[in-house]
């Protein structure tokens, strides 16, 4: 049987940022991806990760891992590999205890793949430890936890939500420009924008996931107090009749 400690019950949440030449900026792919890990020029250029104690409602500070920081893309996938390795590390210990679990947008269709194919690639350990350490994580990406909350027609269908439509029900009034933009500003070697860019992302990311379990939480409440006046009245109504 699972148990969770709340000193050793950790989210990971975490947002990358991705470089495509302009070679291959209009080239087509099945599910509309534009970036490919496996493509020559394509880079995960770093990103932002912030490990969240759930159960205490306690943030770490947050780390960046950057390529312009550690020297090359590999080096800072390395870091990446590491980071997961030493967030593993106090929860190995625990037989019983959950897997460590990563979080954000859209991170089960683009981000981890493609950390597993870079760093696969680059032999930054044997293929096997990548996979137990990235796939070994449980996923909670917030494009297919939060769509139960949105309304929809078909009662059975619900489709994966984008970070557009994720700030538009959980960020009223906030945009969030494309991350395309990051191609050019990685260009002109506006590093501390893209930064910037990351750190505002991953902060909006717990902020939409706080939201989820607020919004929850007052659908409960509403729920038990819709119970509480049928029970009320359904005792009214007996009471009546004797």
């Amino acid at each position: 049987m699972l148990r969770h400690f709340p000193d050793k019950t950790k989210i990971i949440f975490f947002d990358l940022e991705y470089y495509v030449p302009p070679a291959s900026r209009e080239r087509k792919s099945p599910g509309g991806m534009t970036f490919s890990a496996v493509m020559p020029g394509h880079k995960i250029l770093g990103g932002t990760f912030q490990t969240y104690y759930p159960m205490l409602d306690r943030l770490s500070p947050a780390r960046e891992i950057w390529e312009w920081a550690a020297g090359s893309e590999k080096e800072a996938l390395r870091e990446m590999l590491l980071l997961l390795e030493k967030e593993w590390r106090s929860i190995e210990r625990e037989k019983t205890h959950g897997s460590l679990m990563l979080s954000g947008i859209g991170i089960s269709h683009s981000d981890v793949p493609a950390l597993l194919a870079k760093m696969t690639s680059y032999n930054l350990d044997s293929p096997h430890r990548i996979y137990d350490l990235l796939c070994g994580c449980r996923q909670i990406d917030l494009s297919t936890a939060t769509f139960c909350q949105f309304s929809f027609k078909n009662s059975y269908f619900a489709y994966p939500k984008s970070k557009s439509h994720l700030y538009q029900k959980y960020l009223s009034g906030k945009t969030l420009e494309s991350g395309k933009s990051v191609w050019d500003l990685y260009e002109t070697g506006e590093y501390k924008a893209i930064e910037g860019r990351s750190l505002m992302e991953i902060a909006d990311t717990i902020a939409i996931y706080k939201t989820m379990f607020e919004n929850k939480k007052r659908i409960d409440r509403d729920l038990e107090r819709l119970k509480k006046i049928d029970k009320e009245r359904a005792a009214a109504a007996e009471a009546s009749d004797g």
